[in-house]
C-alpha cells in the first residue's frame, strides 16, 4: 500500500535490538550493574510507570477513537456498503421505538439487499449492531456510537497486551494494530464487526481478570460479552464461547477439579446471559418476521438467498431470483457461485486462502518483515496469549463452513489483536535474548521508542490513504445526495442504473418512516412507474440516470419511459 520494502520493520527492529544492547552496555558502572542515576536512568523509569499507570489503557482509547473520528470524517455518514444500510435502516427504526418499519407502496420497487419487505420492513441481521447504533441516531450522529466503541475496543486491548506481557508490549501492540490499513478502514463503518470487535476484546480481558481474582464480576463480563457477540456475529459469538468454555475448562481443572458445583458456579453467567439474548432474538423474531421461531436471517435467506447457509455446495434450484433487481441479481449470484465452489475438497485452500489473507493484514507491505517476530513470540509465549491464538484458529475453522471470498478478511478483523500482541511478545522476546537482565528496562525503552518514532511515518501516510479511502468510498453517494430535490410535498426519484453500475452500491434505499420521507428513491421500472407515482399524487417526480449522472423531472411522462433491461 505504502510501496515500502516488506523488510524494512524486520530491519528497524533489529537496528533498535542493538541499539538497545550497546547504550545499556555503555551505561553500566564498572562492576557490571545498571546506573541508574541521571537522565539515562530518569527516562526508562518515567516511561514504565507511563505505560504501567491506570489511565494509561483510557489514553489508548481515546486515541483509537480520535484516529477513527478523522478517518471517516463525520460523524454523520451515510452508509456506503449494503450491510452499512441495513444496520443503519433498522437502528432508524429502533430510534422510532418501533421493531419494524411500515410497507412502502408496491414494495419490489423498494427492494434492497439484506433487508426484508414481509410483512414489514427490517434489517436481517440480528438486533445487537443495530441496538448499540440507536442512541446516536437520537442525537442524529449516528457514527458517534461507532468511534465509542472503537475506544473502549483500543482501551481494552491495551489492558489485555498489559497483562499479559507488560506495558511496553502493549504499547507496541496498539502500536501496530490501530497502524493497520484494515483496522482503521473496517472500524470506520457501520458493521457489526465494529461490536463484535470490541466483545473478542471484552472476553479476553474479563477471562484474564477472573483467572487472577477468580470473581464472579469478571466471569460475568466474559458472558456479557460473548453474549453481545452471539447478537452481533452469531458464528463469531460460537467461536469466541468455545474458546472461553475451554480456557475456563482448563483454569477450572487446575485450580479446584471440574466438580458439578463448580461448574454450576461457572455456567450461572453465561446461562444467564445466553437466556437474555435467547430471548431478545425470540422477541425480534416474533415482531418481525410475526413467527419467534423465524428469524428475519431465516426469513431473508428462504426468500431471496436459499444458497446462504452453512455448509458445502449449492443446488441449481437455490440460483438468486430472475425477479430481483438487476442490481441486487448480479450480487446474489456472485455469492451462489462462491457457495457452489466451496466443498469438503476446497476446505485446505479455503483455510489457507483465508490465513494468508488474515496474516496480510497485519503484516502487509513494509510491516511484512514482523511476521518473523511473531514466529519468535510463539517460543515460550504466555498461556494467556494462546486464548487469543486459540479464538483466531477456532474462529477460522468455525468459518470454513461458511463460504465467503477469501479476500473477505473483515470476517476475522476481531483477530487482529492477537496478532498485534503476539508480534510485540516477539520482539520482547528478542530483546531478552539479546540483554543482560539488570538493563533490560532501560534496553527495552530504547526499543519502544525506536520502533514507535519509525512506525510515525507510515502511519501518517496509511491514515491519509485511509481518509482518502473513505472519502472516495462515500463520494458516490455524496454526489447524488447533492442533486436530490427539495420539494415541499416530498419526491418520487426512480433510479436508472448505468451498465456499469456497481452492484456494491445502491441508491435505492427504504425509509424508517416513508411516509414522512422527503424524497423516496426507487428501482426505475418504466411504464409502471405510474402505478407508484398514483399511489403518491403529491409527489413530483424525477428519473435519475446514472449513466449521465443527470435528474430530470418526469412530469406526466412517466408512463412513456421505456422498460429497462
Amino acid at each position: 500500500m505504502l510501496g515500502l520494502n516488506p523488510w524494512l520493520s524486520l530491519l528497524v527492529v533489529v537496528l533498535a535490538l542493538l541499539l538497545a544492547r550497546l547504550v545499556a552496555r555503555d551505561t553500566t558502572d564498572g562492576t557490571g550493574a545498571a546506573s541508574t542515576s541521571g537522565v539515562s536512568g530518569r527516562i526508562p523509569r518515567a516511561l514504565a510507570r507511563a505505560v504501567g499507570s491506570r489511565s494509561a489503557p483510557w489514553i489508548a482509547g481515546l486515541l483509537t477513537g480520535a484516529l477513527t473520528w478523522f478517518v471517516w470524517g463525520s460523524l454523520a455518514r451515510t452508509a456506503v456498503v449494503h450491510d452499512e444500510a441495513a444496520y443503519l435502516l433498522q437502528a432508524q427504526i429502533f430510534a422510532r421505538f418501533a421493531w419494524t418499519a411500515p410497507l412502502p407502496p408496491i414494495p419490489h420497487f423498494f427492494e434492497q439487499l439484506y433487508v426484508n419487505l414481509a410483512p414489514a420492513v427490517y434489517s436481517k441481521y440480528p438486533p445487537g449492531t443495530s441496538l448499540l447504533l440507536t442512541p446516536g441516531v437520537w442525537l442524529g450522529l449516528p457514527g458517534l456510537p461507532v468511534i465509542l466503541i472503537n475506544s473502549i475496543t483500543g482501551a481494552l486491548l491495551f489492558a489485555v497486551a498489559r497483562r499479559i506481557a507488560g506495558g511496553f508490549v502493549a504499547l507496541l501492540a496498539w502500536t501496530f494494530w490501530i497502524t493497520s490499513f484494515p483496522v482503521l478502514y473496517f472500524h470506520a463503518m457501520y458493521l457489526s464487526e465494529v461490536p463484535s470487535s470490541m466483545a473478542w476484546l471484552g472476553a479476553w480481558w474479563g477471562l484474564l481478570r477472573w483467572r487472577e481474582s477468580t470473581r464472579a464480576k469478571h466471569l460475568w463480563i466474559v458472558a456479557i460479552s460473548v453474549a453481545l457477540c452471539g447478537v452481533t456475529r452469531p458464528l463469531t459469538g460460537v467461536a469466541l464461547a468455545l474458546s472461553a468454555g475451554v480456557y475456563i475448562a482448563l483454569v477450572t481443572a487446575r485450580r479446584d477439579g471440574l466438580r458439578a458445583p463448580t461448574l454450576l458456579r461457572v455456567a450461572r453467567p453465561f446461562a444467564a446471559t445466553a437466556a437474555c439474548a435467547f430471548v431478545l432474538v425470540m422477541l425480534w423474531s416474533w415482531q418481525s418476521t410475526g413467527d419467534p421461531r423465524v428469524t428475519p436471517l431465516a426469513l431473508y435467506t428462504r426468500s431471496y438467498v436459499p444458497f446462504d447457509r452453512l455448509g458445502f455446495g449449492a443446488r441449481d434450484d437455490e440460483r438468486p431470483s430472475a425477479r430481483l433487481p438487476w442490481d441486487q441479481r448480479v450480487t446474489s449470484e456472485s455469492f451462489y457461485e462462491e457457495h457452489r465452489l466451496h466443498t469438503v475438497s476446497s476446505l485446505p485452500i479455503a483455510a489457507y486462502s483465508r490465513a494468508r489473507m488474515i496474516a496480510h493484514d497485519m503484516w502487509y507491505d513494509w510491516r511484512g518483515g514482523l511476521a518473523a517476530l511473531a514466529v519468535v513470540g510463539l517460543i515460550g509465549a504466555p498461556a494467556a496469549l494462546w486464548f487469543g491464538l486459540g479464538a483466531l484458529a477456532l474462529q477460522l475453522v468455525c468459518y470454513l463452513l461458511y463460504a465467503h471470498p477469501w479476500t473477505w478478511s473483515l470476517y476475522y478483523i476481531e483477530t487482529l489483536p492477537a496478532l498485534a500482541i503476539l508480534t510485540a511478545v516477539g520482539i520482547a522476546r528478542a530483546h531478552a535474548f539479546l540483554s543482560a537482565s539488570r538493563t533490560r528496562d532501560r534496553g527495552m525503552t530504547i526499543v519502544v521508542v525506536v520502533l514507535v518514532l519509525a512506525v510515525l511515518y507510515p502511519a501518517v501516510r496509511t491514515v491519509g490513504l485511509v481518509r482518502g479511502q473513505i472519502a472516495q468510498d462515500h463520494a458516490y453517494h455524496d454526489a447524488f445526495a447533492r442533486l436530490l430535490p427539495h420539494d415541499p410535498n416530498g419526491a418520487i426519484v426512480f433510479v436508472r442504473y448505468a451498465p456499469a453500475h456497481n452492484d456494491g452500491l445502491s441508491l435505492v434505499r427504504n425509509q424508517a418512516s416513508p411516509g414522512d420521507a422527503p424524497v423516496w428513491t426507487a428501482y426505475d421500472r418504466g411504464a409502471e412507474n405510474a402505478r407508484l407515482a398514483a399511489l403518491a399524487p403529491r409527489r413530483t417526480l424525477y428519473l435519475f440516470d446514472e449513466a449521465s449522472w443527470s435528474l430530470r423531472p418526469l412530469g406526466g411522462i412517466t408512463s412513456q419511459l421505456p422498460t429497462p433491461r
